[in-house]
């Protein structure tokens, strides 16, 4: 699949012509189910509910045992199966509206695919997207960018990391890939396709800028080939760690076990080894500068801080408040 970068088909027009892009304040400013803003600086960052599954972690944690999964979680009055958060985040600048990753859309059954509705209850079109950028190339994160075959963001650039492009887009690689895969490389196709053909697709190499000077990407591989936490800054003075977002993506599937001892891994992890080490440089990294953190499968709405345990190899998660 070709997905080089082409001259847009079309020039950029809003569904609503006679109203400005939102600058800064978000157009709901209270919490409510699907959505959760908070202000950091003049930015409104948003994180919006594409729903919840029920995550059976002790059955999909690996390098632990399900007795100590379960221990864990009676320890902290927690029950399983856990429920299982699939987040993204809107990113309202006083000059941009950014989207990290787009939810399930069609492809995550009828539990998941409101985060179109999310949007709207925010006071956002999807036309006032400009643009939206991929931690990676999994269906929960790139499903959402289609509705009825069309582009559900029809002004927006898609940025992608090259390493899942190069893989999860490649019809050989599909040809290769073991049966029950193959669903997900066609799933991929069909939902870059539109945005390729409309000359709306950029591809970040590692540690890349999707958007200099707002967005930088972390390659923290392991999920995916690919998987690349962003930085986004909030401010307009860039390298702030104190008006930094990151969105790290799936370094961590909840906000217990993964904390405690970052060597546990899951399931899906398609490179457990290289995964236990990107989800060790994400923590390191974020409890050091302080950032605050957007993870899409953090209990809703996955904004928070981390810091070091006592224990040294270990974490905490402080969920964010407005």
């Amino acid at each position: 699949m070709d997905v080089s970068p082409k001259p847009p088909a079309h020039p950029r027009q809003s569904s609503q012509p006679d109203q400005p892009i939102p600058q800064g304040q978000p157009q709901q400013t209270n919490a409510a189910p699907g959505l959760y803003p908070i202000m950091q600086g003049e930015t409104a960052i948003i994180a919006l509910c594409d729903g919840a599954l029920p995550f059976p972690l002790d059955a999909l944690y690996r390098n632990t045992t399900p007795e100590h999964v379960r221990d864990r979680f009676r320890h902290h009055g927690q029950e399983l199966p856990a429920p299982g958060s699939f987040n993204a985040f809107l990113v309202a600048r006083p000059d941009r509206l950014i989207l990290i990753d787009t939810g399930s859309g069609d492809l995550g059954g009828p539990a998941l695919g409101q985060l179109a509705g999310n949007l709207l209850t925010a006071g956002y079109q999807p036309a006032q997207v400009d643009d939206i950028i991929l931690t990676h190339l999994d269906n929960d994160h790139f499903g959402g960018l289609i509705r009825n075959g069309d582009m559900a963001f029809p002004n927006a650039r898609v940025h992608m990391p090259k390493r899942d492009a190069d893989f999860f887009l490649s019809p050989a690689a599909m040809a290769k890939a073991p049966a029950p895969m193959q669903p997900h490389f066609k799933n991929a196709i069909a939902c870059i396709t539109p945005y390729a053909n409309a000359g709306r697709i950029s591809i970040y190499d590692d540690n890349e800028a999707p958007i200099p000077g707002i967005a930088q990407s972390i390659l923290l591989p392991g999920h995916s080939p690919g998987h690349s936490g962003i930085i986004v800054q909030t401010g307009m003075e860039l390298q702030d760690s104190a008006t930094a977002l990151l969105c790290w993506g799936d370094i961590s599937h909840g906000h217990i076990l993964q904390f405690e001892d970052p060597d546990i891994a899951i399931c899906f992890d398609v490179d457990i080894t290289a995964a236990i080490a990107s989800r060790k440089q994400a923590l390191e990294l974020a409890a050091r500068e302080q950032l605050l953190v957007a993870g899409c499968h953090i209990a809703f709405p996955g904004l928070g801080h981390v810091s070091r345990h006592q224990n040294e190899t270990a974490y905490c998660w402080h969920p964010a408040t407005s």
